[in-house]
């Protein structure tokens, strides 16, 4: 289902890698690269820009996705290494949820929040 991205809240950082390849994967805020866990993610990635240009990413809300692995909607989402979004399990961040369901390696969509994302303790809880 084709849709425009509903961003409530949108960043600019400084691009620390060229990002024209990566867009819809997850960003880091330290270094301005794609990032590689839940944790030190900031957002999704919605322009292409080059090394040292302005990455806008999406920080929290309805934004397209890469995803890593096939998602069912409704499913918690945390961000794996190279930006893709994958499933949460224990010990990892979840950073959304997915709206639609998704094949592996396809673009979906889903409702994010980082910055302040929720600790995996099981496969069933999700705390602070």
């Amino acid at each position: 289902m084709a849709t425009d991205n509903k961003h409530i809240l949108t960043l600019a950082v400084k691009a620390g890698e060229a990002l024209d390849t990566h867009q819809y994967q997850a960003v880091a805020l330290d270094d301005g690269k794609v990032a590689n866990n839940g944790s030190e993610a900031i957002g999704i990635l919605i322009n292409k820009p080059k090394i040292n240009e302005h990455a806008q990413v999406v920080v929290e809300g309805v934004c397209k996705y890469r995803a890593g692995i096939a998602v069912a909607i409704g499913k918690r989402l945390t961000v794996t290494t190279s930006g893709y979004c994958t499933l949460i399990t224990s010990g990892y961040y979840s950073v959304g949820i997915a709206i639609e369901a998704v094949t592996s390696g396809s673009i979906g969509r889903g409702l994010f929040r980082f910055g302040n994302a929720l600790y995996g303790f099981d496969s069933d809880f999700i705390g602070l």
